[in-house]
């Protein structure tokens, strides 16, 4: 009677253990999923933006201009893939300030690396915006 009792209280506590285990798991492997997306993009946005529109995306006094709290970056998704795929030359004016920097075309780059800095440039630096899904990077090409 005991060892059947042994028996039961086991097989419990082996099922409740891994079924919470197996919660755990597909929790932590989907935040994994996401912070590998997000050094990605991090890593994408240094080797392709950070030379002239800096480490907290403040960009460069009369020349790049700031990314931080852009409405052009946090507005219409079209414009900003148009940029991106493009470059952008001749001044402009951002929050009152005037900018005459040259932004090179990134068409070279994949529709999927160039999704992840927009969304990265949009959900960073006090910015906002839908995310941008690589088929409509294709679509503006």
């Amino acid at each position: 009677m005991n060892q059947i009792f042994f028996i039961i209280v086991l097989a419990v506590l082996f099922t409740a253990c891994s079924s919470s285990g197996k919660k755990d798991t597909a929790k932590t492997q989907s935040e994994l999923q996401v912070k590998s997306v997000n050094e990605v993009a991090l890593t994408s946005y240094k080797r392709h933006c950070l030379a002239c529109h800096q480490r907290d995306a403040g960009g460069v006094p009369g020349m790049y201009p700031p990314l931080a709290g852009n409405k052009v970056v946090s507005g219409d998704k079209n414009a900003l893939i148009d940029i991106m795929l493009n470059g952008m030359s001749g001044e402009i004016e951002v929050d009152g300030e005037k900018y005459n920097g040259i932004m090179a075309s990134y068409k070279n780059l994949s529709d999927q690396e160039i999704a992840n800095i927009l969304n990265y440039i949009r959900s960073n630096f006090g910015n906002s915006g839908e995310v941008i899904k690589p088929s409509e990077i294709k679509a503006r090409r």
